[in-house]
């Protein structure tokens, strides 16, 4: 009688995937499965780090920003502060982001000219945050779980092999301006690379976002060169992500309303 029970080989072959996948299943690679496996893997508690962001604008010409960002929680719990430094003409303006599940996050603007927030209202998410090329909604982290997404087959990007994701908002996860994303995502690490964006009723993406110059910071890959471009008005907008930190415990008031006011009065 053999030594093997009927089956065995095609158990041996289905653990020999499973250990080469890292020890998880990706499910037949459905693109719902690979978001998720990717927001686990990339998860973190928090972070921090300084943005130096440079605008140049159709005509080419150059101005330049420079921030500071704070999070905690992260894609569809995440809360976060982002505070500019300089030029003096933003300095102190401040944006609070708070994500709410399955709706549109709730946002607020600190001028300090008006000493108060504002709150940025449903119908000016697609305006420009503070003279750059992202809007009020591209501020929001990603969160899969606001969009129906399909796995549209596999593409090369700078070379290397990417899932190619389609995601469209579905009507219960907040008011998008986008009708779709197309979301390019890296096999081997499984990490969001680029995103073209479409805004409603266009047949060609508007705006892009691509994530470049990644890095392993203490365990966690992480895009140190951001870059949104406006595809129909020709104008770009690049942060470069310095002195990045991980995981560092966030005040228990860093992220309200009362401290958005505070600091910027600083």
């Amino acid at each position: 009688m053999s030594g093997t029970f009927p089956g065995s080989r095609a158990v041996l072959a289905a653990a020999a995937i499973f250990l080469l996948l890292g020890g998880r299943v990706l499910a037949g690679e459905d693109a719902r499965t690979l978001l998720s496996e990717a927001e686990t893997r990339h998860r973190t508690r928090s972070q921090e780090y300084t943005g130096e962001l440079t605008v140049v604008n159709k005509d080419g010409k150059v101005r330049k920003k420079n921030w500071r960002s704070f999070r905690q929680g992260y894609a569809g719990d995440a809360k976060s502060l982002v505070r500019f430094t300089d030029p003096p003409e933003v300095k102190g303006v401040g944006f609070l982001s708070l994500a709410r599940p399955g709706k549109a996050a709730d946002q607020w603007l600190y001028l300090p000219s008006m000493k108060r927030e504002r709150r940025i209202a449903s119908q000016d998410r697609d305006a420009s945050f503070v003279g750059t090329d992202f809007n009020y909604e591209d501020m929001e982290e990603f969160d899969h779980k606001k969009f129906g997404v399909e796995l549209k087959g596999e593409q090369l990007l700078d070379g290397r092999p990417c899932y190619l994701i389609e995601a469209i908002p579905v009507e219960d996860g907040g008011k998008s301006v986008y009708g779709k994303k197309i979301l390019y995502l890296r096999k081997d690490i499984l990490f969001l690379v680029r995103e073209d964006l479409y805004r409603r009723g266009e047949k060609e993406a508007g705006k892009r976002l691509g994530l470049s110059d990644l890095r392993n910071v203490g365990g966690h890959w992480v895009a140190m060169r951001l870059e949104m471009t406006d595809l129909k008005k020709g104008s770009r907008t690049t942060v470069l992500l310095k002195e990045m930190v991980f995981d560092r415990p966030q005040p228990d008031d860093r992220f309200t309303l009362r401290n958005l006011n505070r600091e910027g009065g600083e």
